[in-house]
């Protein structure tokens, strides 16, 4: 068990504070989260960092030596992060990376290097241990992305999710499509890093469906659909693939949504965070948007927004 940059900004917060409130106001996470990260640095520390009272939280003698350790590290680490030439951010899979690539640079007017999400690697932890400046990721309802100290968010987008069914297959058709239609069919999803598998397993489950979920490859999946041996998700952006429909599903039952994380203490400025924001928004309505079927789509739903609240 190692203790990471999280637990040492935690530390750090509890000494200027002095309390669990106002640590976890100060680094913009709650209050349960400074706790377990305070649990889990004592443990590693071998003792008690902080006597806690009715003054609030005053750190032990190990408490100092620790968060002495800390601010020692950290300043180390932002110095090392302001030798880089470029801000750099990371991306997952989704309709609006491409896009990232083009506006990031003229939103932050500075040079920016963008990078696929490594596989295996949680979006958020990439902000929070200073490997990304920000990341652009997508999450599911009730299955996000956690909080973790000093990591902020930024809403993008939210849209649907369509299905990709074989063209030919007896899913296809006209008009939205229910779940109960593709009850009998494999579904697949492709690993992404962001809780969609499970996610889908809860939607199908709350409907009623007991179906059978793959993770497959991403540069196969595709050619499963073709095949018709799956029906896999699909964001509603996505262009159209000879031998393949898109679909929505009737009710709109998945949802997927695309924020920025972006750290507190980082490079990045709230005005910085906006604007790329804003960027990535016009990408959206002028660039995503604008394939067929999300288009007929947005109009059949016009209270639809897919720009939610800042």
């Amino acid at each position: 068990m190692e203790l990471e940059f999280r637990h040492l900004r935690v530390v750090l917060a509890l000494v200027d504070t002095g309390s669990l409130t106002g640590a976890a106001a100060q680094l913009g996470i709650t209050q349960p989260a400074v706790s377990e990260s305070l649990r889990r640095a004592e443990r590693v520390a071998g003792g008690a960092l902080f006597q806690r009272g009715a003054h609030g939280a005053t750190p032990t003698p190990l408490g100092e030596l620790v968060a002495a350790h800390a601010r020692n590290v950290l300043d180390s680490l932002a110095r090392l992060k302001a030798t880089g030439s470029a801000l750099r951010l990371s991306c997952t899979p989704c309709t609006l990376q491409p896009h990232l690539v083009v506006v990031a640079a003229e939103a932050l007017g500075t040079a920016v290097d963008v990078r696929a999400t490594p596989a295996r690697a949680a979006p958020v932890e990439l902000v929070a241990d200073g490997r990304a400046h920000a990341v652009l990721a997508t999450d599911f309802p009730g299955h996000e992305h956690p909080g973790l100290p000093g990591v902020r968010r930024t809403p993008v987008a939210d849209e649907p999710l369509f299905v990709a069914v074989a063209e030919d297959g007896p899913a296809a058709g006209p008009g939205e499509a229910a779940l109960a239609e593709l009850a009998d069919l494999t579904w697949a999803v492709t690993s992404a890093g962001d809780h969609r598998r499970a996610y889908l397993l809860d939607v199908l489950t709350r409907a009623g469906i007991r179906a059978r979920v793959r993770t497959v490859d991403f540069g196969a999946a595709y050619g499963l659909v073709e095949l018709g041996r799956v029906v896999l998700p699909v964001m509603p952006g996505t262009r159209p693939r000879a031998g393949i429909a898109l679909r929505a599903l009737a009710g709109t039952p998945l949802v997927v949504r695309t924020s920025l994380f972006w750290r507190a203490d980082g490079p990045l400025r709230p005005d910085d965070v906006r604007s790329l924001r804003d960027r990535l928004a016009d990408a959206q309505h002028t660039l995503v948007e604008r394939t067929p079927p999300y288009r007929e789509w947005l109009a059949d739903h016009p209270d639809w927004r897919t720009t939610p609240s800042a």
